[in-house]
Parts: C-alpha cells; structure tokens; sequence
C-alpha cells in the first residue's frame, strides 16, 4: 500500500460504489472529467467487473490517513493505457469529497501516482489532459512537474463555450531531477 503524509492509496473496493455514483453524478465535479452521461449503478458495476481483466490500467482509492475514520475515502485515481514497451501511460485523479478539494490533496496523491507509475510500473512517460477552464487542476499538475505538450482547440463544450483540451506530461528524467533537488 503507498502512503503520503495526508493520505494513503487502497484498492478499489465494491462496497464504495455508492460512492463512486454520487461522485460521478455530480455536475460539479463531472464538468472536469472526460466522462458525458450520467451513470448507473448496472453500469458502474459492469466497469468494476472488467477491472479485473484490464492489463493496461491500475486504480486506487485515495484514503485519509485518519486515526478516527481509517477508511475515508476522499477521492480516487487511475494509470491506464499502461504501454510497456513504449513505458508511456496516462493519468486521471478526482477528488471526490468536496470538503478536501483545493487543500493539496489531489498534488499530493499526484505525487503518489507520479513515484508509482516511475518506480514500479517502469514507465518513462505519464501524460493527462485538463480542459483550459479547470484552472485549479492545471496549476496542481504544473507545481508536481508537468509540462503542457500541445492543445486540441475547443474539444469541450461547457456551459454555453467551446473551451480547450490541454495535453501535459512529465518524463522519468524530469521527475528524478526535481526529486534530487
């Protein structure tokens, strides 16, 4: 199990699917993710099920380290296209529980995800994208090291605007840098 100093990273478990629903039902936080359409229970069970056979993705519950509540989950987080032989993969975070979102712990599981995906995937390579709106989000990737790539112009419509795909990534060799320093 990977620990931070605020939080630790758990499996998934089928018991938090509630949730999950909640979480991915609720257009304040939904309006940040890649996801369109509302979700069923019989669907979110029907992702879980096929965790299991996916080689390519790993998630984790982002859980607080909480003396008082050892299993509260606040959010969780993903490494998918996992593509060894390129070692490249891309990354996803939520934080779910909205009492904990602009308090660090999305940077801080990022840094989890980030040390996971370089020093037990292998992988050379983690990318994500952000829309150009979700300015919170952007400045949490830039202050753990990402790098914006490039921009798919106006690929997200919100609110009444078209609105920009921002593409970041961070390599090995950069991270080991800021690591040292």
């Amino acid at each position: 199990m990977l620990k931070g100093k605020r939080i630790k990273f758990a499996p998934l478990d089928r018991k938090h699917i509630d949730k999950f629903l909640k979480w991915f039902n609720d257009p304040e936080i939904t309006q940040y993710l890649m996801m369109y359409k509302p979700l069923t229970r019989d669907w979110e069970e029907e992702w879980f099920n096929a965790l299991k056979n996916r080689e390519d993705t790993v998630h984790f519950s982002i859980v607080l380290l909480d003396e008082d509540d050892p299993e509260k989950i606040i959010g969780n987080c993903a490494i998918h296209n996992i593509n060894p032989k390129n070692r490249a993969c891309s990354c996803g975070i939520t934080i779910g529980e909205k009492e904990y979102q602009s308090k660090g712990y999305g940077a801080e599981a990022m840094e989890m995800l980030i040390e996971y995906g370089f020093n037990t995937l292998n992988m050379n390579r983690i990318e994500l994208t952000v829309y150009d709106f979700n300015t919170r989000a952007y400045k949490t990737y830039q202050k753990v090291g990402f790098v914006e790539e490039g921009r798919k112009r106006q690929a997200r419509y919100h609110n009444g605007k078209y609105y920009d795909e921002i593409i970041m990534a961070i390599l090995k060799e950069d991270w080991e840098k800021r690591t040292r320093e």
